[in-house]
């Protein structure tokens, strides 16, 4: 019979016991006399010259730890039992990697929070009170309502994001996730009006998404306030993830751009740029949705990390403009 065992720095309640048993002199006597031979709980008692009741209590510390056995003794009538050792050899492994939960950190920021822009008219930004100032007036774009906005859209240039970077600085990043509810730009709506729509993060270029239309058709699901309704109406979800295999777009593999080229871990702000790029194929505008109603909750731009507190280890997920899942209808979105 296998008399030894192993514990590692995962086993704290067994290692707990293990320390309390061996934490008194009189158990540890206990333990001397039993690696050579086995006592009735009297006999133990009387070569340690102790009370059967302190002898008892002593011996339910070492039985907790696997460290002796209590049997009934087949010999005796009643209820007499036979003590004998558990465990001749016990090792603690301290190489064993410690073992945590990840912890999740998650940042939300309204899509109109964007910490810079250059961009080209045709441009606008709507609120829940409808149209923000005018049409076409990038001056607009630095108004304080932009805070508010829903709904933000401009032909050609960007807007970027920062975010801080305090969690995941320094630790070992898994992946960087983030996503955006999109769609190309014209005037009114054309479902069929394609736009190369480009991705930065920390000005690394990471991928660009091909828009296939500016979607008016119908209402979303959770329609615009104080909107036409032969303007755009809704967009495309569209998650974007980095690792160290490549940049997906929706799981499906579309640049070699990978984590180390990012830097993520090594800078204060973390930016993440979303734009038209002038020498693009399809120059044909962006349309970035955000909340619109208390219903459609997931509003911000946002990132969760993930990461082992000790063992630095993270996942990083942004979502890009407030816009979730509930946004959309099956029809048209990811």
């Amino acid at each position: 019979m296998d008399t030894s065992t192993t514990y590692n720095l995962n086993d704290e309640m067994q290692l707990d016991r293990f320390a309390a048993a061996l934490n008194s002199t009189v158990r540890r006597k206990m333990l001397r006399l039993l690696g050579s031979n086995s006592y009735s709980v009297i006999g133990l008692a009387e070569k340690l010259n102790l009370s059967v009741s302190t002898t008892t209590f002593h011996l339910k510390f070492l039985k907790d730890a696997n460290l002796v056995k209590v049997l009934p003794n087949p010999n005796k009538r009643g209820n007499e039992k036979i003590v004998a050792q558990g465990l001749a050899s016990v090792t603690v492994d301290l190489k064993t990697p410690l073992s945590y939960k990840n912890t999740e950190f998650v940042y939300n920021i309204p899509i109109g929070s964007y910490t810079g822009f250059d961009l080209q008219p045709p441009c606008g930004l709507v609120n829940a009170n409808g149209l923000v100032y005018m049409h076409d007036n990038p001056d607009v774009f630095r108004t304080p309502e932009r805070l508010n906005a829903i709904l933000l859209s401009f032909t050609k240039g960007y807007v970027e994001y920062s975010v801080p970077a305090f969690e995941y600085k320094n630790k070992t990043i898994l992946s960087f996730t983030f996503s955006v509810e999109l769609c190309s730009e014209c005037p009114n709506y054309n479902n069929v009006w394609k736009s190369d729509i480009t991705f930065w993060i920390n000005g690394k270029e990471v991928c660009t998404y091909r828009s296939q239309g500016d979607y008016g058709d119908r209402k979303g699901r959770f329609p615009i306030p104080h909107w036409p309704v032969n303007s755009t109406q809704y967009g495309m979800l569209k998650k974007v993830r980095i690792d160290d295999r490549g940049t997906f777009i929706d799981e499906a593999l579309v640049s070699e751009v990978t984590l180390p080229m990012l830097e993520l871990n090594s800078r204060d702000l973390t930016t993440l740029r979303i734009g038209i790029k002038e020498s693009a194929r399809y120059v044909g505008g962006i349309n970035i949705f955000g909340k619109n109603s208390q219903k459609n909750s997931h509003e911000h731009t946002y990132y969760s990390v993930k990461y082992k507190p000790k063992l630095p280890c993270l996942i990083c997920y942004t979502r890009f403009s407030g816009t979730d899942i509930l946004r959309h209808d099956s029809n048209h979105t990811a």
